[in-house]
């Protein structure tokens, strides 16, 4: 049930349409005050082997509960699917 309400919530049709866009034309000095954080090489290589072992083991989508396709994973370790981020 939790899921399901996860779901709901982030459900891409209460995201705004011009959401993305908005991000995408702000500017360098205001992407990076909320912008994401600068990860070391040991941030980007424990977040490469994540989506890896994630691939291998033919891991769910939380989100669609399908085999994660066209994979995405987030700063904190979640993995899921590029078309629901997209």
């Amino acid at each position: 049930m939790l899921t399901r309400l996860r779901q709901l919530a982030l459900h891409p049709g209460l995201v705004p349409a011009n959401y993305l866009e908005a991000l995408r034309s702000k500017g360098d000095d205001d992407a990076t005050a909320g912008g994401p954080p600068e990860l070391g090489i040991q941030d980007k290589l424990r977040l490469q082997g994540l989506l890896a072992r994630a691939i291998e083991d033919f891991e769910e989508c939380p989100i669609c509960f399908g085999v994660l396709n066209e994979p995405r994973i987030t700063y904190c370790g979640h993995c899921f699917c590029l078309p629901w981020y997209a």
